[in-house]
């Protein structure tokens, strides 16, 4: 889990349009990232976050190299973050996290594909 609670905690905005739904079009999630403001931010961690007053219905996610594959053709590592986003997005849809849809929008080299 993320240390920075209490960090993050320190200020509090109100939202200025509370019903208002919004789609969040730019966010992160990793784990095991060194050298972050947290090594790890993932789908609990980001709830929490949508927890701020907003309605957010849905989110985009945007690549940040994050869990590409450790092995295999150097083009084909970063699939390994369109896996790992399928996957946060996949629990997002279960409902079990909260309603908030969770969309991958990473975009890997498909020119190998060619």
């Amino acid at each position: 889990m993320a240390t920075n609670g209490a960090w993050l905690d320190q200020i509090a905005e109100a939202a200025l349009e509370p019903n208002l739904p919004i789609c969040d079009t730019h966010h992160h999630l990793w784990d095991q990232r060194k050298g972050r403001v947290e090594p790890r931010y993932l789908l609990d961690e980001f709830q929490k976050d949508l927890q701020s007053g907003h309605t957010i219905v849905s989110t985009v996610f945007l690549d940040c190299s994050a869990m590409y594959r450790a092995d295999g053709p150097e083009d084909m590592k970063p699939i390994g973050e369109v896996e790992f986003v399928n996957g946060i997005a996949a629990m997002a849809a279960s409902g079990l996290y909260g309603e908030t849809q969770v969309t991958d929008l990473n975009q890997p080299n498909l020119e190998v594909f060619d």
